[in-house]
């Protein structure tokens, strides 16, 4: 325990914690209330609803296909800082010009989604990447804490920020989240093409 917030291991175990946050309070929020505001903010029937929350997901596995041939060229910190960033500016653009437009938003929340789902994905490669097998497992699962902890609180803060100010300020939460997420991908050590014993002393 004391090694993951100690000496070369702190900055690394901090970048990673706050990258499964962000990420995972932007797909998880998103994937969790989707298929309800589709019905009760944007008056979709049931079968509408859940046909453009699976159009989300299958966006995700389209992306992730993409992100698997590509991973090992472009470097795990350059698509989480790609990934999150290109997530953040659909969900501004969401918030801020066309919440109001049920169109724009099943197409840019599907798109940011599959996009931030791929943030998802690498986090699952890099975070054991960067630390040595005696701390492996417990540098990973902890990081995984963050996962839970920010799937829990996306839902709710969704739910309390469409009562309050919109499906606007819900988009323009996300967005905070992934500008958030891309500067810390920003500090990443990048693993790519690298000895994990070089890596992880």
């Amino acid at each position: 325990w004391t090694d993951l917030l100690s000496g070369v291991y702190r900055g690394r175990t901090l970048v990673v914690w706050t990258l499964w946050a962000c990420a995972f309070f932007i797909t998880n929020g998103l994937n969790n209330w989707m298929p309800t505001l589709y019905s009760s903010v944007y008056h979709l029937s049931l079968g509408q609803s859940l046909l453009a929350a699976t159009l989300t997901n299958v966006a995700q596995v389209v992306i992730l296909l993409g992100c698997a041939c590509a991973i090992d060229r472009v470097g795990r910190r350059g698509w989480m800082v790609a990934g999150f960033a290109a997530g953040a500016a659909l969900l501004a653009m969401l918030g801020i010009f066309a919440a109001q437009s049920v169109t724009a938003v099943i197409v840019l929340v599907t798109v940011s989604y599959g996009i931030v789902g791929s943030v998802n994905a690498v986090l699952y490669l890099y975070t054991p990447e960067i630390y040595p097998t005696r701390m492996r497992a417990i540098g990973t699962g902890a990081a995984t804490c963050w996962l839970r902890l920010a799937s829990a609180a996306g839902p709710v803060l969704v739910g309390y920020l469409v009562a309050a100010r919109g499906t606007g300020a819900v988009f323009l939460m996300f967005a905070a989240a992934g500008v958030i997420g891309a500067l810390a991908a920003v500090g990443m050590l990048e693993t790519r093409n690298r000895r994990l014993e070089d890596l992880a002393p």
